[in-house]
């Protein structure tokens, strides 16, 4: 008879042991699967810590070579081209004749126009004898002048358009475009021709209105191109200018050196940099921790294992780091790798070597 009873009993605890094993499973298993998502959920990112340092403030900007004369050389005068005598790639000097328009009609004007000057200016010397001997009134000498003075302003100016007729070139240097051909009719202000004058080349750039304030005239600077790798040309800042563009960049001009910068031409791009001696003592980050623009810039800092999002504001660029004028602490790890799965306020884990 007990052993009737014991048996349903046994069966109640080993139904009991079953479900408590289960639940205790359940248990370790939904712990597990939660760390591993969680564990899933933090991104792996590399920091480096802030610290402060002395540094010199040198920069680099992006510069175009220019010729120290660029001209879009306009026509004063209209008429039909008749000769040629440059051509694109033609190297001509100061005075050089260019194009010659057809001057048939010109000419006779200036020819008319002298005739009528002369006759002009011999009546008022006869009225001018008689003046002085009482035979012409004041009145009629002073007629007299005015056509003169009239006729000769005639003759200046169908001799000046005579001239015109000619044109030649205003400066010296190199014809990189033509613009008519012999038989076209230009008007007053057609473009005939852009000619550079590359017997001076300088580079052109611009800079934030931090980096102006360390610029002055006449500053050493050296400039590189990727076309001549390992060779530094020496220049000197000929401009640096006082108003801002739209990009609130300011304009900087740097005359080359004629003996380094022989390989260079008009056009090409190249790198110039900037020395300052004087050392700043402040933070200095790596460029790709910034996230957005230089202008409104951010950086993630890991914070007790939790991306942090703070803006900071950006100095100039040294190298491949930049300068943090203020929104850092020294001591602060900031996230410079990872950052593409960042957001504000996620679990990060540091991998760092």
């Amino acid at each position: 008879m007990k052993r009737k009873v014991y048996l349903p009993i046994t069966i109640v605890l080993a139904i009991g042991l079953i479900v408590l094993v289960l639940v205790l499973n359940k248990k370790s298993t939904t712990a597990k699967t939660q760390d591993l998502l969680a564990e899933e959920a933090t991104v792996a990112v590399r920091t480096e810590v802030v610290s402060e340092s002395n540094y010199t403030a040198d920069f680099t900007a992006n510069g175009l070579v220019e010729g120290a004369k660029d001209l879009s050389f306009v026509s004063s005068l209209g008429g039909r081209i008749v000769s040629l005598y440059a051509d694109e790639g033609d190297h001509v000097s100061k005075g050089k004749l260019l194009i010659q328009l057809d001057a048939e009609t010109l000419r006779a004007d200036a020819d008319a126009s002298r005739v009528a000057y002369e006759a002009a200016k011999k009546d008022y010397e006869r009225f001018q004898q008689a003046h002085d001997h009482g035979g012409v009134t004041d009145q009629q000498l002073s007629t007299m002048h005015t056509q003169m003075v009239a006729a000769q302003g005639r003759y200046i100016s169908s001799r000046s358009r005579l001239t015109d007729a000619s044109i030649k070139a205003p400066i010296s240097g190199e014809i990189y475009k033509r613009y008519v051909e012999v038989g076209s009719y230009v008007n007053p202000g057609t473009k005939l021709f852009d000619i550079v004058d590359d017997s001076q080349l300088k580079a052109s750039c611009f800079v934030t209105e931090r980096q102006r304030l360390q610029l002055t005239k006449g500053q050493t600077v050296s400039v590189e191109s990727e076309l001549y790798p390992g060779q530094t040309i020496t220049g000197k800042i000929s401009m640096v200018g006082d108003k801002a563009n739209h990009a609130l960049a300011f304009p900087v001009n740097v005359t080359l050196d004629k003996q380094g910068a022989e390989g260079l031409r008009p056009g090409m791009y190249v790198s110039v940099s900037f020395g300052n001696q004087q050392e700043t003592h402040g933070i200095l980050i790596p460029r790709r921790a910034i996230v957005g623009s230089v202008k409104d810039a951010h950086v993630y800092v890991v914070e007790q294992g939790v991306a942090r999002q703070k803006a900071i504001t950006a100095g100039s660029l040294i190298g491949d780091r930049i300068e943090v004028l203020s929104g850092l602490q020294a001591g602060e790890s900031v996230i410079v790798a990872g950052l593409i799965n960042v957001s504000d306020g996620l679990p990060v884990k540091t991998i760092n070597e």
